[in-house]
């Protein structure tokens, strides 16, 4: 459920991003190349590892997302960037706990008593 939760999440900011960059609201001082390089590429670093149910993916994407998270936090305080910045937060949120969840449900580790 984690897992599907973490994943429905990524591919919606993925293609989020894409379709408001690209399509919805394009901005015209830096090309739109450009700006889908530097926002969108490092979204498809943790792609292979997700997709693969990694778990040392699953780790390290917990703290790649808060990138997004400041940065969604950054657009809602723009008055033509906010509808983006709502969606960044959220989905970058849910990818969070979702990360987190299947981390701890799926740890190998021995559990040490105290």
């Amino acid at each position: 459920m984690y897992y599907k939760l973490t994943l429905a999440s990524y591919f919606i900011l993925l293609f989020g991003q894409v379709l408001w960059i690209g399509w919805l609201n394009p901005v015209t001082i830096i090309p739109k190349s450009v700006t889908l390089l530097f926002i969108v590429a490092p979204l498809l670093l943790p792609l292979r590892g997700l997709l693969n149910a990694r778990f040392h993916t699953f780790k390290w994407v917990t703290l790649f997302i808060w990138v997004y998270f400041t940065i969604g936090i950054w657009n809602c305080a723009s008055t033509s960037q906010w509808p983006l910045g709502a969606l960044q937060v959220a989905m970058s949120l849910l990818i969070f706990v979702g990360s987190v969840m299947y981390c701890r449900k799926h740890d190998t580790r021995p559990k040490t008593e105290a």
